[in-house]
């Protein structure tokens, strides 16, 4: 009886009562935000205060979707809570509900956030798949990305979504990092164009907008560099280059953009763990830019001072040096007892100031005041219907496609196809796959390149070689059957860690490589104390010899034919990676099972295999696509980088394709027939082997649901080619680091090879030609606080309409500092019918030609700026230059 009066009351006094509501401030609408949050905080316990800083998982209040009210019951009664992640409500009425009973279960109706994923497109069940970030990069284009902006946000906040993890603002100049596929490229000034365009997109003017969510720009603040591409390992800059390039993206989503959220990043810079690091996060990040918003942990960041980097003893340790250094709200790191209590304990015993406590409360009730959660908490249950994957946001993600794929190469014009081409022979089992890259939406139904090419006049002939890869890789679908011969293995789950009784639910799937955190695994299965059997047959396409790897947290064992040979089931020994080699015949179908327990915290399991063929069976899978080649006019193939190379914490040591993709190109390449490469991946690779034997090169990324459509389009010609790389490609991997902005003393070469990109930043191709003329500079000398205006005429020479990205880059030519030989201040997308000539403008504000001098302070300096206009930054078409006086 006590929790219903409660809520009686709690309805009544806040709902009903207009006299009352006048009496609390915070629920004032026309004072100031920060007038209202002050009020709050003056009426919050000490326990309701730590509440809003810690992050609770769907499986702490619902389950199978619903809110779970005895669940719910036991937080409520304790404290509140600050949001609330991995929902992904179905429907705007789950969302509500959850949000309702928050609220009129708390003392002081305080609503939470509800924080998921959105890299490139919300990833709630079938929301809309865009390009993976360097993809939409590669667009350049701004309008464009501020409409996907707009798209995601829509998408998320019709189910009740109010704040999401991205964009990401690192700059990707370490390919060999598997995260790079999540980056806007290598340059500063084009990841900050997309970057503040895209947070423009999701926050729009008014974030009590139905379709308005908050941005988290990530990871703050210098995380994409790491020691060796390795992620999460140490950064090792100095703070100019830091302001110059890293910091200077970010600095522009929060003060331009105006980004409400950030995520402090894993790891650590100059021995300082980002995730405690008050230069970063109260000096830079708030005094500096004026940033009012939240700042989050990635997830686990907190505890990384206690169990990574070793600079806290405890866990209370830990989150002292966090909250005390600017950081709000905790993402998993530790139980929310160990959270909440370690926080009062040290506000009891004064290890933390009560300042920095209210400090970290203030900045999250802030964001929710920001989105109007306090007077509108709840959706409007008609919105999904309108706009979730609507006909509007698919015409969307297939126009980016378009756009973001990126013609590399183009020997003899081979593309577009001719009316000569009948048959193409497509090979490679990435044609007949959809990769979206990492942190996609969830059960997307896209279109494949062979989907595509099966809706053209050609003759196609397709064969699904399978391409090994070097390292060790999940096991494809195709590998697998179940007892009744279909594609997988049957799935049974149990609510025991026995494998026990009747299982509480059975499937179908093929996916070994799974991390459900401390969630539940399916709808029906508790968190903790389930377990899992996959079982079916294992059927290998090449005769050789498999290795199998195999790690869990908590336990797992493998049978093969019968025979257990992989035993992790040691509750001892979690986290340890066990081996097992053995020979396997094509063909053969030999019993697979494999089990897997939990019992309590979090929950993952990966077993992975690597195949060596014998040269035999390897060369057999070949011979039949070399068949097929033979019959054919022109070769598609499409190479690159499964699921399990490219993405977090997947990365490689070397950027080049595969031992055996490499031997399928020269085979192919003897036969004389006209070869298109098409590539997806998440990485720039070093192709200049492949760049021999090749005609043509296109560059699709992950491009989203309708990647394939867009790659045929553009290789048919329906769709003329207009990307440009946000990332250099080098020749090999040894030349790294490589990007196109090194500073002006970075010239050495070496004595085994050139020290020049295959593919330059900025480069790509077109089926039209653009020709450059009359660079004007409107002042031959400007003070340090005018900006320039530069104009230059662009013409298509071709019978083709197109478009150009042109591209302006500036150098300074004298200064205190040593700067960069060419960088980008400037680009225009300029769609051009044939023969027509435009003029374009540029502008170069102060801020464009300012460094950070000795003194680091940001300075225009005088003397001397060159001016060069192109297509690439290894294609200057124009040059001139001004004064700085």
């Amino acid at each position: 009886m006590k929790r219903v009066t409660i809520s009686i009351f709690i309805i009544t006094s806040l709902l009903g009562c207009k006299k009352q509501q006048k009496t609390l401030p915070y629920l004032d609408k026309d004072i100031s935000i920060e007038e209202r949050v002050s009020d709050l905080i003056s009426r919050m316990t000490l326990e309701e205060k730590v509440g809003q800083l810690d992050m609770y998982s769907s499986n702490d209040l619902i389950f199978n979707g619903k809110l779970a009210v005895e669940k719910a019951d036991k937080i409520l009664e304790k404290t509140t809570i600050g949001s609330v992640h991995d929902f992904y409500p179905e429907s705007a009425e789950a969302s509500n509900e959850v949000q309702k009973y928050i609220m009129e279960n708390t003392r002081l109706g305080i609503p939470a956030l509800f924080i998921e994923e959105a890299l490139h497109g919300y990833q709630g069940n079938k929301g809309t798949a865009f390009p993976v970030p360097i993809g939409m990069s590669s667009m350049w284009d701004v309008e464009l990305m501020e409409k996907i902006g707009n798209a995601i946000g829509g998408e998320a906040r019709s189910v009740g979504v109010t704040m999401v993890l991205s964009p990401v603002l690192g700059i990707g100049r370490e390919p060999r990092w598997g995260r790079i596929q999540e980056t806007y490229g290598e340059d500063p000034y084009l990841a900050a164009r997309n970057g503040v365009a895209i947070i423009k997109g999701m926050q729009g003017e008014d974030l009590t907008a139905n379709d308005a969510i908050v941005a988290e720009p990530k990871h703050f603040g210098i995380h994409s560099i790491p020691e060796g591409g390795k992620n999460t390992a140490p950064v090792f800059i100095g703070e100019r280059e830091a302001r110059s390039n890293f910091l200077y993206v970010f600095e522009k989503a929060f003060t331009e953009a105006k980004a409400l959220g950030a995520m402090a990043a894993y790891h650590e810079w100059d021995g300082v763990p980002a995730a405690s690091d008050p230069w970063l996060l109260k000096k830079v990040l708030r005094e500096e830019w004026g940033f009012k918003g939240m700042v989050l942990s990635d997830l686990g960041a907190i505890a990384k001072q206690n169990n990574s980097h070793f600079t806290a003893t405890t866990p209370k340790e830990a989150i002292n040096n966090s909250i005390s250094a600017g950081l709000d709200m905790q993402f998993y790191d530790y139980s929310h007892e160990v959270f909440q209590q370690s926080m009062i304990e040290s506000i009891n015993d004064k290890t933390l100031p009560i300042e920095d406590l209210d400090r970290a409360v203030s900045s999250v009730l802030y964001v929710k005041f920001k989105l109007g959660l306090f007077e509108n908490p709840y959706v409007d249950t008609s919105l999904k219907s309108k706009r979730y994957h609507s006909k509007a946001h698919q015409e969307l993600a297939l126009e980016s496609a378009n756009r973001s794929i990126t013609l590399l190469q183009n020997k003899n014009n081979l593309l577009p196809l001719g009316d000569q081409v009948k048959s193409i022979a497509v090979i490679g089992e990435l044609a007949n796959k959809v990769l979206l890259g990492g942190y996609s939406p969830k059960n997307v139904e896209g279109v494949s390149i062979l989907d595509a090419f099966k809706e053209t006049d050609y003759t196609i002939d397709f064969v699904e070689v399978g391409v090994p890869a070097n390292s060790m890789e999940q096991i494809d679908e195709r590998f697998f059957q179940t007892e009744s011969g279909a594609k997988g293995l049957t799935v049974t789950y149990f609510n025991n860690t026995e494998l026990s009784g009747e299982p509480e639910l059975t499937h179908t799937s093929s996916n070994l490589n799974k991390y459900w955190h401390n969630l539940s695994p399916a709808p029906g299965i508790s968190d903790d104390n389930f377990s899992i059997r996959w079982k079916g047959y294992l059927v290998p396409e090449y005769t050789g010899t498999y290795e199998f790897s195999l790690i869990a947290d908590d336990v797992a064992r493998l049978f093969i034919n019968e025979e257990l040979v992989l035993d992790n089931w040691n509750r001892e020994q979690i986290n340890v990676w066990s081996n097992y080699k053995v020979r396997l015949e094509k063909g053969k179908k030999y019993p697979f099972q494999l089990e897997f327990a939990e019992y309590e915290e979090f929950a993952g399991m990966k077993l992975f295999w690597k195949v060596e063929p014998d040269t035999k069976s390897q060369f057999s899978a070949i011979e039949k696509a070399l068949e097929t080649v033979k019959k054919s006019d022109v070769v598609v193939l499409v190479l690159g980088e499964k699921d399990e190379e490219s993405g977090e914490g997947k990365d490689k040591i070397s950027l080049e394709l595969n031992s055996y993709s490499k031997k399928l190109i020269q085979e192919v390449a003897r036969l004389g027939k006209p070869i298109v490469l098409v590539l997806q991946n998440g990485r720039p690779l070093a192709l200049e082997d492949e760049s021999i034997h090749i005609d043509s090169i296109l560059e699709t990324w992950y491009a989203g649901e309708f990647s394939g459509k867009a790659t045929v389009d553009i290789i048919t010609g329906k769709v003329n080619p207009s990307g440009k790389l946000p990332v250099t490609f080098p020749k090999r991997t040894g030349q790294l680091p490589l990007y196109y902005n090194l500073k002006k003393s970075s010239r050495g070469g070496y004595v085994d090879g050139s020290n020049q990109p295959l593919f330059a930043f900025g480069h790509g191709l077109s089926y039209s030609k653009f020709e450059y003329s009359d660079l004007q500079i409107e002042k031959p000398e400007i003070v340090k606080e005018e900006q320039q205006n530069i104009t230059v005429k662009i013409k298509n020479t071709s019978n083709r309409k197109g478009t150009e990205i042109v591209q302006l880059y500036i150098s300074d030519i004298y200064s205190s500092v040593v700067t960069p030989g060419i960088q980008l201040r400037g680009f225009q997308r300029v769609a051009l019918e044939a023969g027509e000539e435009r003029e374009v403008n540029f502008t170069l504000y102060p801020d464009d030609l300012a460094l950070w001098n000795k003194e680091m302070k940001r300075v225009v300096e005088s003397g001397e700026f060159k001016i060069m206009i192109g297509a690439a930054s290894d294609d200057i078409r124009l040059e001139s230059s001004f004064e700085v006086k």
